[in-house]
C-alpha cells in the first residue's frame, strides 16, 4: 500500500465517528434553541443558611402560568421577580401548590396583551437507562439577565422508587423519580429536564442521599405525574391554593375541607416575617401534646418543607386537613428530634 493511499484511509477513519456525532450535536442544539425561550430565572428570598435566592422554572402556558419547584426561597418574599430569556423582567406570584410532589405554579404578572412563549410537555411514559436528557437552569445565577439558562447533558441512570433523605427528613414521594447525571447545581433547582426533542419530561429537584449507601443523586419529577396538576389549574382558574387530585377543597365549606387541628401556638413575630418558629404553648391532650411537642422546641422543617419563620409555619400547616399525618423535624436546646403528629378534627380533641 502506497503512502498516499493510507493516509486517505487514515482521514476517512477519523472523520466518521465526527461525521456521526454532528447529527446529534444538530439534534441537541435545536432541542436546546426550542425550549430555552419558555425557561425562566426565579429570584426570591436569600440570606438563609443553605438557601439560594434564585431557582428555576418553566412557562406551561401562555398566559404566564410557570411551573417550578416548591421552596422557601418563594416563601419570605413581598415579591417575587422572574427574568425571561429576552430580557424582560416581571414580578410573579403562586398561585397553588401540589403538596404531594411539592410543585407550585406561578403566575406571571402581564403586560396587557402580552403573551409567554411555552414549553413542550413530554411524556415521562417510556423512560428508560441510557436515554440522553438536558437540564436547563439558573446555574450559580450567572445569567441573571438576558442571558440563556445553562444547560447540561446527562443520561437518565435509573426511572424508580426510591427510599432517600434530604437533610435529616425521609425523601417521600410515591411514585417512580427519574434518576439521572446531569449536575444539579445551585439554581437549577425547579427547572426542566428534557430529552433531545427539547420537550420537557420532568422538573428538577434537590440533591437526595441513600438512606442504605449516603450516596448522593440527582433526581426529577416526572412530567406525566404533575400534568393533571397543570390541567386542573387551568380548567379551574378559581380552584383553592393547594391543590388535591381526589377533588376536595381546603377552602369550601364543610369540616372535611377544613385544615386539621395540631394544638400548636407559635411565638408570634409581629411584623418580622423572618421570626423563628419558636413553640410558645401545647394545648393538653392535642395531637402535638400527644406527639411529645413542647414549648420551646424550635420547628425546622414540616415533612420536607423547611420552615423559616413563624408566618411559613402557619402557611404550611393549613394545608394538612384531619387524619394526615406531619412529620415535624425540631430543634430542643441542642438536639435534633423528628416528631410524628397526626391532624386531627377540633371538636374531637378529649375534654379537659
Amino acid at each position: 500500500m502506497n503512502k498516499r493511499l493510507a493516509l486517505a484511509l487514515l482521514l476517512i477513519c477519523a472523520a466518521a465517528p465526527a461525521a456521526r456525532l454532528r447529527p446529534r450535536n444538530a439534534r441537541i442544539e435545536a432541542a436546546v434553541d426550542s425550549l430555552q425561550p419558555a425557561v425562566v430565572k426565579i429570584f426570591g428570598a436569600k440570606g438563609f443558611r443553605g438557601i439560594f435566592g434564585y431557582m428555576t422554572g418553566v412557562i406551561v402556558h401562555e398566559s404566564g402560568l410557570l411551573l417550578t419547584r416548591g421552596s422557601v426561597t418563594l416563601e419570605e418574599v413581598s415579591a417575587i421577580r422572574c427574568h425571561l430569556h429576552d430580557g424582560r423582567r416581571r414580578q410573579a406570584q403562586v398561585v397553588r401548590e401540589d403538596r404531594r410532589s411539592r410543585m407550585v405554579l406561578l403566575k406571571l404578572v402581564a403586560e396587557e396583551g402580552e403573551t409567554f412563549p411555552v414549553a413542550k410537555l413530554g411524556s415521562s411514559e417510556k423512560l428508560r437507562p441510557g436515554k440522553f436528557v438536558l437540564l436547563f437552569g439558573n446555574a450559580y445565577n450567572v445569567a441573571a439577565g438576558r442571558e440563556r439558562a445553562a444547560v447540561n447533558l446527562g443520561v437518565i441512570t435509573a426511572y424508580t422508587s426510591i427510599r432517600m433523605r434530604h437533610g435529616l427528613s425521609d425523601f417521600r414521594y410515591p411514585g417512580k423519580v427519574i434518576l439521572h447525571d446531569a449536575m444539579n447545581n445551585p439554581g437549577v433547582y425547579g427547572g426542566p429536564l428534557a430529552d433531545l426533542d427539547g420537550a420537557v419530561i420532568g422538573i428538577s429537584g434537590t440533591l437526595v442521599e441513600s438512606k442504605e449507601t449516603n450516596a448522593q443523586v440527582h433526581y426529577a419529577i416526572p412530567i406525566d405525574d404533575l400534568k393533571p396538576f397543570i390541567e386542573d389549574t387551568l380548567k379551574n382558574p378559581g380552584a383553592s391554593r393547594v391543590y388535591d387530585p381526589e377533588g376536595r377543597s381546603d377552602t369550601g365549606a364543610g369540616q372535611d375541607n377544613q385544615p386539621g387541628y395540631h394544638g400548636i401556638r407559635i411565638l408570634k413575630g409581629g411584623i418580622n416575617r423572618a421570626t423563628p418558629a419558636y413553640v410558645d404553648r401545647v394545648r393538653r391532650n392535642s395531637p402535638a401534646a400527644k406527639a411529645g411537642l413542647r414549648p420551646d422546641d424550635l420547628v425546622l422543617q414540616i415533612d420536607q418543607t423547611s420552615v423559616k419563620s413563624w408566618k411559613s409555619f402557619g402557611r404550611i400547616m393549613k394545608s394538612y386537613r384531619a387524619g394526615e399525618t406531619a412529620r415535624l423535624t425540631i430543634k430542643r436546646g441542642e438536639e435534633i428530634k423528628i416528631i410524628t403528629l397526626t391532624l386531627a378534627r377540633e371538636e374531637e380533641e378529649p375534654s379537659r
